[in-house]
């Protein structure tokens, strides 16, 4: 917004450079009579904060700042992902974007003319399922892109800025926004906003907004931040989602917290199977297995789609479970565990039943319990070190159970016992308590946790 707020934007989108970004047409000097070939999706991010999943962009942008850290240098650009992809047609693939290189902010809105006037002009307009720009960077390879972008740009890209490592936020939890108020961001399972039994994410949200004037914000992984809140009302907002079911973060568990899914049935016409419905018992699944031997304190991102289009972004995931037919899934593994510059591995496994996910995964969280090279080592990481075909081999080779006699590559350290204690509080001050936890729709025990925590925090 501060970038922008620098630019006449009308101005911006007007300009003619000579080179043939622009087409003349008085109402879409960029786009001209016919639109792009294709959707053209793009996202923004700071260094480090991979929260928006920017490889699977068509084109996405790192801000770059200057030392001082107030000042905006310019952006990192990278171009050419997409998740959209056929089963049994080779020529169609998911694709991570690559980095196209570095742009001064002067240039920056020049250059994103010129990348979509290159797809505009170049893009594939014969064959739908070709259309998108990732498939143009495919076969011109970046290197080529890049010398037609700067045709069009009418300068040279520079080179890309060195960034920190990835990590792949999700903005759960309680965080300060930098203005003295507050935001939380609660789990949402697969962003299914409704209202049931024991758990009332709808009436919930009208609450907060309502009577706490929040603001709200949808995120990439499918989950909500509330914005704006006053440190005063911490508490009372954590009553109320008490009071409507709503688990703060840290009560749920990591799996869930990292697994989204696509709508799927009974929504999508081109589902082939379930996906958001059946992610819950997904993930219980996958997390009962880790459990059985020993790994429960490991997680991974997983996704779930009912079909190959790859809407819920499936194939940046460390294992991820693509619908190929009724109750039936192709099985990718590999993806980067901080979604960036790397897609998943299809296996050989296309036609995974529903009900043979436990079997399945076994082999390869034994495989990788045994020879990870790290106790941190995960498991996307670790699947595409090793590759999908040597995973595949000893997934053939596994008999059930077998990872009980597999030593792990690093024995996890032994539990601390968790002490345990009682206070008493008088007869009559419990009753109380327990009046007043009833009233808001609270257990005793979470009241006075409250009580306490505000006492102690300020």
């Amino acid at each position: 917004v501060v970038v922008v707020a620098h630019f006449d934007l009308d101005k911006v989108r007007n300009y003619d450079n000579g080179n043939g970004i622009i087409t003349g047409h008085p109402v879409e000097p960029i786009y001209g009579r016919t639109y792009l070939p294709k959707k053209f999706k793009m996202a923004v991010t700071v260094p480090g904060d991979n929260s928006v999943d920017l490889y699977i962009n068509d084109v996405g942008a790192v801000v770059i700042m200057e030392p001082d850290g107030k000042t905006v240098k310019g952006f990192n650009i990278v171009v050419g992902g997409g998740m959209g992809r056929t089963h049994r047609k080779e020529e169609t693939f998911a694709r991570a974007a690559d980095h196209l290189g570095f742009v001064k902010e002067a240039d920056f809105f020049e250059c994103l003319k010129a990348i979509i006037a290159v797809q505009r002009d170049h893009g594939n307009r014969e064959v739908r399922s070709s259309a998108r720009l990732k498939y143009l960077v495919h076969t011109l390879g970046v290197d080529g892109f890049r010398a037609l972008v700067e045709k069009y740009f009418g300068q040279k890209m520079e080179p890309w800025v060195p960034l920190p490592e990835w990590k792949y936020l999700d903005w759960m939890g309680w965080h300060e926004q930098g203005d003295g108020k507050l935001m939380l961001g609660i789990n949402v399972e697969q962003g299914r906003v409704a209202d049931s039994p024991g758990l009332r994410v709808k009436s919930c949200l009208r609450a907060l907004v309502d009577n706490y004037g929040v603001d709200l914000l949808l995120t990439p992984s499918q989950s909500i931040v509330l914005r704006n809140i006053q440190p005063a009302q911490k508490y009372d907002v954590e009553a109320v989602l008490r009071e409507h079911g709503i688990k703060l973060i840290d009560e749920v568990d990591a799996i869930t917290r990292k697994s989204i899914a696509c709508p799927a049935f009974p929504l999508c016409g081109l589902a082939m199977t379930e996906a958001e419905r059946v992610q819950p018992q997904i993930n219980a699944r996958l997390l009962a297995v880790l459990r059985m031997m020993g790994m429960g304190s490991d997680d991974f991102v997983t996704r779930t789609t009912g079909c190959p289009n790859g809407c819920a972004r499936p194939y940046m995931a460390e294992i991820a479970f693509v619908g190929s037919g009724p109750n039936a899934y192709q099985l990718w593994l590999g993806g980067s565990p901080n979604q960036a510059e790397r897609t998943a591995v299809a296996t050989s496994i296309f036609k995974m039943k529903f009900e043979d996910l436990e079997a399945t995964v076994e082999p390869i969280f034994a495989m990788w319990r045994s020879q990870r090279n790290s106790p941190t080592e995960a498991l996307g990481d670790f699947c595409h070190r090793v590759g999908v075909p040597v995973v595949e081999e000893f997934m053939a080779a596994y008999e059930p159970g077998a990872w009980k006699g597999m030593a792990p590559a690093f024995p996890p350290p032994p539990a601390v016992e968790t002490p345990t204690a009682t206070v008493g509080v008088a007869s009559d001050l419990l009753v109380k308590i327990e009046e007043e936890a009833s009233a808001r729709g609270l257990d005793a025990p979470s009241l006075l946790d409250m009580i306490v925590r505000e006492a102690l925090e300020g």
